[in-house]
């Protein structure tokens, strides 16, 4: 092991190597804030930008600028801490290099009102950042959203890791039911009509609920799709411009809420059974949880999530391991309403009044034992969700 008197006098060629491994741009800023020749070293992150994407309507008149907009989870916690403590879980997005916007990491409404204290600038040498997992937006940029609004919609994304190449596609769900895809070789959105997906490509809407796909997602370079009754699709572009859509053996029928996850390299589908509330409000009954067999392409039940967590709201879903301040084998869970509609009118009353960034919305599935309750009566520390921010966040300027 170097000495850390020496750390600077590491080779450039040597530098460059270790930073062709980083798994995120979280790793990058870590390690450049080692010491200014490591800073000087290696490049500041660049923050991914996709180009404005033009969306025109049916009579190919009006159109609209669709940006794709990444947002990222984090998990922060006080170097001084005690190794058992929460720490916290966010969402961020980086509109710009230096400027981020603030999550609930189980909403897309910004957090609009700040404490007074809360720091324009961390201090990462007193706060450990752990970077988890990342979901996009579309975000209509050109301000008519009757036209285009996908704000709420589910999207996965395939991009090259070339230098010398920009291409992707783009898979998105649609409030019709259908798939949507952006391939940035022909630059133009699509609706996906592939008989395999199950549906009459010359129809304009799917009117049978069973055959709308609600949720999508890429593992390993292939898009995944799935129905409220099961149906899953694997959709391979070849060349970012050549689709092939392929249907899985089995549907799973079970539940009337699908989700799908990635873990590590598999994809999970969560199958909730649901009751909705008077006040509208979702109630969870059961779950189930499926693993995608790869080789087979067919679903299969899954008995448990190991030390994983899972984190599911209406927008996103993302694991992890060995988080301080939750429980292993569980699945955290957020869900308003099924309605798209009531979910727009979320967003509006989230504008209008502020945020609130309540526990008691938290749902906590307990894998092992079967039990599904609310995240403060299931856990006694809490804290991984809490708002205002813990006071160690708050004093690091």
């Amino acid at each position: 092991m170097v000495p850390m008197s020496y750390w600077s006098d590491l080779p450039s060629e040597l530098l460059d190597l270790v930073a062709t491994h980083f798994d995120s741009s979280s790793d990058t800023r870590h390690f450049r804030s080692v010491c200014s020749e490591w800073r000087f070293a290696i490049p500041r992150p660049i923050s991914t930008r996709f180009p404005p994407m033009k969306f025109f309507n049916s009579s190919d008149v009006h159109h609209c600028d669709i940006q794709l907009e990444k947002q990222t989870f984090y998990h922060l916690s006080s170097q001084s801490s005690n190794p058992g403590s929460p720490g916290w879980l966010v969402k961020i997005e980086e509109n710009n290099p230096g400027s981020v916007r603030l999550f609930n990491p189980f909403s897309r409404s910004p957090i609009k009102h700040l404490p007074f204290n809360f720091p324009k600038q961390l201090d990462l040498t007193n706060i450990k950042i752990r970077e988890l997992d990342h979901e996009y937006v579309l975000r209509n940029v050109s301000g008519n959203t009757e036209l285009f609004n996908m704000e709420h919609e589910k999207v996965a994304i395939i991009a090259s890791s070339s230098n010398n190449s920009n291409d992707f596609v783009i898979l998105s769900t649609h409030n019709t039911g259908k798939l949507v895809m952006y391939q940035s070789v022909q630059q133009i959105w699509s609706i996906l009509d592939d008989p395999t997906l199950g549906y009459d490509g010359r129809s304009i809407y799917v009117n049978d609920w069973s055959m709308h796909y609600v949720d999508v997602m890429e593992v390993n370079g292939i898009f995944y799709a799935v129905t409220n009754s099961g149906r899953t699709v694997a959709i391979n572009v070849t060349d970012y411009s050549t689709v092939k859509v392929t249907l899985l053996k089995n549907s799973i029928i079970g539940g009337d809420k699908k989700c799908l996850v990635k873990l590590s390299d598999d994809l999970l589908m969560v199958d909730f059974y649901t009751d909705t509330t008077p006040s509208g409000s979702i109630k969870i009954l059961a779950v189930e949880i499926f693993k995608l067999d790869k080789e087979g392409q067919k679903w299969e039940l899954l008995k448990s999530l190991g030390d994983h967590a899972l984190f599911i709201s209406n927008h996103s879903s993302f694991s992890a391991i060995g988080l301080p301040g939750c429980e292993g084998n569980c699945i955290y869970f957020r869900f308003e309403s099924f309605d798209k509609n009531k979910c727009c009118l979320d967003k509006i009353n989230e504008e209008k009044d502020g945020f609130e960034w309540r526990n008691e919305k938290i749902g906590v599935f307990d894998f092992e034992k079967g039990v599904v309750g609310i995240l403060e009566e299931y856990l006694d520390n809490s804290l991984l969700f809490s708002w205002p921010p813990p006071s160690w966040v708050l004093t690091s300027k």
